[in-house]
């Protein structure tokens, strides 16, 4: 009597082990990959509203609002310049440089591995147009980047702010 037992062989066992290892490292990097694309967008929108916030703050207030973005921080700052020290539209004791936080009124955290790839500054004048640190009105571009690549925030000659 030739009987046959019936069930699974440890090779089968090993190869569909290995199979479900494949695919879920192949899940698993595709999900950081978009864990970090999801982290870049969120800090691109959180930028351009924040930048639309600080625009408006200085149309209905007698303040000029601004913000610093230093390189390779995790943060920026949003600030009011004092209305006193402003000459002709222009504030006379502004700081580009990243080192002074005595007008800092806020500071705001980008998402985890999100950094600002230069030092950038823009204050927005009574009229929402923004100035660069010479007092200029000027277009300003603002580079956000991470391990997945990066995004830019527009503020135009005439305040328009979108990002790309």
């Amino acid at each position: 009597m030739d009987r046959k037992v019936k069930g699974i062989t440890i090779m089968e066992v090993l190869v569909v082990m290995a199979i479900i290892a494949i695919l879920a490292s192949a899940s698993i990097l595709g999900l950081r990959n978009l864990v970090q694309r999801e982290r870049l967008y969120s800090a691109m929108t959180q930028v351009a509203n924040d930048l639309k916030e600080v625009q408006f703050r200085s149309m209905s207030s007698n303040m000029v609002w601004g913000v610093r973005f230093c390189a390779n921080q995790s943060q920026y700052k949003i600030f009011a310049v004092d209305p006193a020290t402003v000459v002709g539209g222009c504030p006379r004791d502004a700081e580009p440089s990243c080192t002074n936080d005595s007008t800092t009124q806020r500071l705001v955290s980008l998402p985890p591995g999100v950094l600002p790839q230069a030092n950038y500054y823009v204050l927005f004048d009574r009229r929402g147009y923004p100035l660069n640190w010479n007092c200029g009105i000027g277009a300003l571009s603002i580079t956000l980047s991470n391990s997945y690549g990066s995004r830019t925030v527009i503020v135009d000659r005439v305040g328009r702010i979108r990002y790309e």
